[in-house]
């Protein structure tokens, strides 16, 4: 029998995210609407129908997921990961004329709580795990230090954040949350993907462009284009070091391929 509450209670103990956690309970569930008991032939079997139709990507965050449920129960099982060729560029990252569009898009059709939040994604660089925790109050003393990962990391809010979302929050409390829905309840990772999702078509922006994410990818690349210290932007990111970081100053495989063609011409 598959032990989700107590895995859940877990990973609370354990400190991971909310993020993580979601992602690694949907995974055993899933591992258990097939299996009754987590053994290694289970798990061989498991992988191999996950990739009939997954992302190696996915299959991988799959077997992590089953692999910490296995160290809560106390079982050594080893299954081997698939191999990922890694690209050296940068993907479906929203670009900065597709968030304004957004954005306006948003504010335009009266979707304020939306466009508070993917303000708040694009001008902090923060995950969305630590961006839904934001409160009226942080802003007011420029920076939040949140625990993440285990570790502190302070989240500076910019003057040109501040300014541009005064206005939208006049009405709430110093203790409400910044990132609501609309019946003013906080929302989740989960709803913030829904709505970026469901905007795609409206608003004429990729749906592989439109996920939280994406927009700490722009937060990187806006962030270098006018200022070059990578080593400021890994303290910004929370990266253990700028290697992490360096990822931001390659080009997308679209710009790649477009200075391959400008170079070879012999």
């Amino acid at each position: 029998m598959i032990d989700i509450d107590g895995f859940l209670n877990y990973m609370y103990e354990e400190e991971l995210s909310e993020n993580t956690r979601e992602s690694y309970i949907f995974a055993v569930k899933n591992f258990a609407k097939k299996f009754d008991e987590v053994s290694k032939q289970n798990i061989v079997a498991w992988k191999q129908e996950l990739m009939e139709s997954k992302s190696p990507q996915t299959v991988n965050l799959r077997l992590t997921a089953i692999e910490k449920y296995c160290k809560y129960k106390n079982q050594k099982i080893d299954v081997k990961r698939i191999k990922v060729h890694k690209m050296h560029s940068i993907e479906n990252v929203i670009t900065a004329e597709e968030y304004q569009r957004l954005l306006d898009g948003l504010i335009n059709d009266g979707y304020m709580n939306h466009a508070i939040i993917i303000v708040l994604m694009a001008k902090t660089g923060a995950r969305i795990s630590e961006v839904l925790r934001f409160k009226k109050k942080d802003l007011q003393k420029d920076y939040i230090d949140m625990k993440t990962k285990g570790k502190i990391r302070r989240i500076y809010f910019p003057e040109s954040l501040k300014v541009q979302i005064k206005d939208w929050i006049a009405d709430k409390k110093d203790d409400d949350y910044l990132c609501c829905n609309h019946y003013g309840v906080q929302i989740t990772s989960r709803g913030v993907a829904g709505f970026l999702i469901g905007s795609a078509e409206k608003y004429n922006i990729p749906k592989s462009h439109l996920h939280p994410h994406a927009f700490r990818h722009m937060f990187a690349i806006e962030f270098l284009k006018r200022n070059s210290n990578i080593s400021l932007l890994a303290d910004i990111l929370g990266h253990s070091g700028v290697n992490t970081t360096m990822i931001y100053l390659r080009m997308s495989q679209q710009e790649q391929k477009k200075e391959i063609d400008k170079a070879v011409n012999w």
